[in-house]
């Protein structure tokens, strides 16, 4: 009988010591279509094309010259093998214009966005914008986006 209850006292205190609580589930994977959008707003926008950066967690940083007043680049991405995609850019004055006509009026504003879906969930505008975002949101926290205040200029 002694023998019965030290086996049972044994078993309890062992299956009281566990390494701990289990580790949680990986989150489930979610596609997100994401758009990136770079644009010259206000004017400027025949003087100036762009220099635009781009990527996500899972490459690495990309690089596009855009000699129009917007640049766009939709891709679809899968959380959680992708966590943080981001978009920038600066301003570069397009070929044959003279830069002092350009700059005359001062340095153009440029706009970046980024959207999951037809959420705006990140958007900035500066003389060199850096937008970024986390796709973990899920649903993506955000706004429907506004008409975005185009370009004077051309896109030719």
């Amino acid at each position: 009988m002694r023998r019965v209850v030290a086996v049972a006292a044994l078993a309890a205190t062992v299956a009281g010591c566990s390494a701990g609580p289990s580790p949680a589930p990986a989150p489930a994977p979610v596609d997100h279509v994401v758009t990136l959008t770079v644009e010259v707003v206000g004017g400027g926008g025949g003087l100036f094309g762009m220099a635009v950066t781009w990527g996500h967690s899972g490459v690495e940083t990309q690089s596009a010259t855009s000699l129009a007043w917007a640049w766009s680049h939709a891709v679809t991405l899968r959380y959680p093998d992708v966590e943080r995609v981001w978009v920038s850019a600066t301003p570069q004055v397009r070929p044959g214009v003279d830069e002092r006509l350009a700059y005359a009026g001062g340095p153009p504003t440029l706009h970046c966005t980024i959207l999951f879906g037809d959420r705006l969930v990140q958007d900035q505008s500066s003389i060199s914008p850096t937008c970024e975002a986390n796709l973990a949101a899920s649903p993506p926290a955000g706004r429907t986006p506004a008409p975005g205040q185009r370009s004077g200029g051309t896109a030719d």
